[in-house]
């Protein structure tokens, strides 16, 4: 009689299910790259300013989204009934939409110019954005995501690159 080393198929099969299960727990926590934090950053914060829109319009509360260029500063506020800034009610507003790290390089809006330091605030209220608005977000790499707010509309779109005017 002869003995055979090895192992089963189903060995094999219950090892690479065990491998796939821990690398499904592994990756999601592994540290992204700045160039993935930068196009997260940009697309949260135009989806975050898209929904506060929306929200304004539909609750008739007025949002603020103060930044401060030259930082990784971009804060809703919600105001109340008294014109005071207070934490938004709703939790997708509490959030930060600015990754750490990724730096909010300027702001500009066509009766200011460029803003590039000091800090800003926009008012979005029932009707939305009162101006276009253009934020340009850079990692420490120097690479850069543009997002857009037009006014009325509610459309916000992010774009990568330094964009000055929509494409």
């Amino acid at each position: 009689m002869r003995i055979r080393g090895g192992f089963t198929l189903i060995e094999i099969m219950v090892v690479m299910a065990i491998i796939s299960m821990v690398m499904l727990l592994v990756i999601p926590k592994l540290p992204s790259s700045d160039q993935e934090n930068l196009k997260i950053s940009a697309r949260t914060l135009a989806s975050t300013l898209r929904y506060m829109q929306e929200r304004a319009q539909t609750s008739g509360i007025r949002y603020v989204l103060a930044i401060v260029p030259g930082t990784e500063t971009a804060k809703f506020s919600e105001i109340s009934g008294d014109g005071s800034a207070k934490e938004p009610s709703d939790p997708l507003l509490q959030k930060s939409a600015v990754k750490e790290g990724i730096i909010v390089s300027d702001v500009r809006i066509p009766r200011l110019g460029k803003v590039i330091d000091g800090q800003l605030k926009l008012d979005v209220g029932a009707a939305g954005i009162r101006d276009f608005v253009t934020i340009h977000l850079r990692s420490s790499e120097g690479k850069f995501w543009t997002v857009m707010a037009f006014p009325s509309g509610g459309k916000v779109k992010a774009f990568e690159g330094y964009l000055e005017e929509p494409p």
